[in-house]
């Protein structure tokens, strides 16, 4: 599960984008067989690429559960430096699957340490008081099994140490980023993100369907959007060809909200969006799309 992506293929990934200092560290602690970010939830690597994975949002980790990944969010290069990109999760089996979850990768970090388990992300809360509750419920071992049958023993008692052991390994990374990578746990996990979504909502010029919107070098744009039940490939090559770039942009971010860009699928559709992102200059997009989709 824990694998790390070959360095010949960063182009491919990252296109003219610099891999940020902090993430080539986190990188280098994790080891095959070795130290790993596993028991706060995450494992680095690049190759997350699922129909729902926004274009212009480059993964650098995933969960392991779900499909369950997390990346930058470019804006369609809006964000010059990865560093103080923000951070989205993305999620394929929930609706919605992108949610906005850090400003930058440090306080990504941040918030891994405070909640305990990376995949919480995904989740919504109101309190911190939650957030305690779901790690006690992740963390609590049950003594029956699905039937409500007795578990052996033994079994119990390996469970319960192995969960121990998890525990006593969360605090370990927790000293490993404060230490090494200076990371520092958020004050309120709830607050934090409630006050990063609604800046990001002041901050949008155009609207998309997944609320996470894109920054367009403009003011406000007000952009109907594109009727996603017609598969016609004329209809939607006539579309890209006559749209302006900021109506492309959002037509590129809600295509993976709403068709399914993926082989044996909207493959005609798929073929249109990767010549039109060629034709934008998006060479990065398009070769993930062509690629990896």
């Amino acid at each position: 599960m824990f694998s790390i992506f070959k360095s010949n293929s960063q182009n491919i990934f990252f296109g003219e984008y610099k891999k940020p200092a902090l993430l080539q560290k986190l990188e280098e602690y994790q080891k095959p067989n070795g130290q790993t970010w596993e028991w706060l939830g995450f494992y680095i690597e690049y190759d997350h690429h699922y129909s729902a994975t926004p274009l212009d949002v480059i993964p650098f980790a995933g969960t392991g559960g779900d499909g369950i990944h997390f990346g930058f969010l470019t804006d369609f290069g809006t964000a010059k430096d990865l560093s103080n990109a923000p951070i989205v999760c993305v999620s394929p089996s929930n609706d919605p699957p992108i949610k906005l979850v850090a400003k930058n990768l440090t306080d990504f970090l941040g918030l891994v340490v405070t909640i305990g388990q990376a995949e919480f992300l995904d989740e919504d809360y109101k309190t911190e008081e939650e957030i305690k509750t779901r790690l006690q419920e992740w963390d609590e071992v049950s003594e029956v099994d699905w039937k409500g049958n007795p578990l052996p023993k033994d079994e119990i008692r390996q469970m319960k140490q192995r969960t121990a052991e998890i525990q006593q390994g969360r605090v370990l990374l927790g000293k490993v980023l404060k230490g090494q990578f200076q990371i520092d746990p958020m004050t309120s996990v709830s607050q934090y993100i409630k006050d990063l979504r609604d800046l990001r909502k002041k901050e949008i010029t155009i609207e998309t369907s997944d609320d996470i919107g894109i920054k367009y070098l403009t003011e406000k744009l007000i952009i109907d959007g594109f009727d996603y039940s017609i598969k016609d490939s004329n209809i939607v090559k006539d579309y890209l060809d006559k749209a302006s770039e900021a109506k492309r942009l959002k037509f590129y971010r809600d295509a993976t909200y709403h068709y399914i860009l993926s082989n044996d699928y909207d493959n005609d559709i798929k073929k249109l969006i990767i010549e039109a992102l060629k034709k934008d200059g998006y060479k990065r997009e398009a070769q993930i799309l062509e690629k990896k989709y």
